[in-house]
């Protein structure tokens, strides 16, 4: 899944940044590859990010990314992701 944010408070752009570093790798400032096991822990993720934004001023969008969306994948540039040793894209 590729989550993007824009959050207007540092605070809460913090918690969300924290929030989604627990779960995936960031690719830029305000964007994530997140992986996660099961559809109940996508669905804990959204409910913990609904509690963490103020809904008239942020917004977080989530992309679900399918295997054959994920094969196609073409990066250009050298810079690597943030490694994390429990994070793995299989």
């Amino acid at each position: 899944m590729l989550v993007s944010y824009d959050i207007a408070d540092d605070d809460r752009r913090g918690d969300i940044s924290d929030t989604l570093a627990a779960h995936g790798a960031r690719v830029q400032y305000s964007v994530f590859e997140v992986t996660l096991p099961t559809k109940k822990a996508v669905q804990e993720l959204r409910g913990t990010l609904r509690k963490l934004i103020d809904r008239d001023e942020d917004q977080v969008r989530l992309y679900p990314l399918s295997a054959p969306v994920l094969s196609e994948l073409v990066i250009l540039g050298n810079r690597r992701l943030e490694e994390r040793a429990d994070f793995w894209i299989v």
